[in-house]
């Protein structure tokens, strides 16, 4: 009964306790408030009930796939920290002729990841160097139609 008031205190839920003895049933916490109880988990639809369990073994999977994701990040990221150090050493003179397979295919990822993003910047750059046609904002235009007057 104690571990049913904890459970009430901490879970927000309304436990009822019942108890079958041959010689007296035994209804917690009140005969009242139990009976109440079971009947509102008697009405309670099944449906909806079915929902919103779980069981152990359907957490379970739940959790080792999100673990599962988790790994193959790190696994990726590490992998790419590890290319950009080994990027690193052939800009400073290691042979890529001293390259394994594996680290090639790596660094062709890395060298095509990398170009893309200068793509990228290159783009946006281009962008914010385009004057707006039509845009009375450009000062160099207006300032060009302004006859200048030089004061010594």
């Amino acid at each position: 009964m104690e571990k049913a008031q904890e459970l009430s205190t901490l879970c927000d839920v309304q436990p009822g306790i019942v108890i079958f003895t041959p010689g007296k049933d035994i209804l917690w916490p009140t005969e009242s408030q139990a009976k109440e109880r079971f009947q509102n988990y008697l009405s309670f639809r099944w449906d909806t009930r079915n929902d919103n369990l779980v069981t152990h073994e359907t957490n379970l999977e739940k959790k080792k796939k999100a673990q599962e994701e988790n790994i193959r990040i790190m696994e990726q990221e590490n992998e790419e920290k590890e290319m950009e150090l080994l990027f690193n050493e052939v800009i400073d003179g290691k042979s890529y002729l001293e390259l394994d397979a594996r680290e090639l295919k790596g660094m062709i990822k890395l060298i095509a990841l990398k170009k893309t993003k200068v793509d990228e910047r290159k783009k946006q750059l281009q962008e914010e160097d385009q004057p707006i046609k039509g845009n009375d904002n450009n000062i160099e235009e207006k300032n060009d139609s302004i006859p200048k007057n030089n004061y010594v």
